[in-house]
């Protein structure tokens, strides 16, 4: 008897489940779940947006400046040393 009661104090506010006559395909719940999630995305405003790609231009601009110098003045020490070396 106690064990019936306890059971009804832990059904207490969970809603009943559904007996579902019509089974939905599964790609209408994938769809329904990517749905969803895409509407929880918070887009950019158009100047936050300006701003990020320039920075990100920029950087790359600065990085690949940066790999070709180091590239170039490696390149002229290896091949000032393998001048030495033959």
């Amino acid at each position: 008897m106690e064990e019936n009661k306890n059971q009804e104090i832990k059904n207490e506010g969970k809603k009943p489940e559904k007996a579902s006559a019509y089974k939905q395909p599964w790609w209408k719940s994938i769809y329904r779940t990517y749905r969803a999630e895409f509407m929880k995305i918070v887009w950019p405003s158009k100047p936050t947006l300006v701003k990020h790609t320039i920075t990100v231009i920029v950087v790359s601009l600065l990085f690949g400046a940066y790999i070709a110098l180091t590239d170039g003045i490696l390149t002229i020490l290896f091949s000032r040393f393998v001048g030495l070396v033959t």
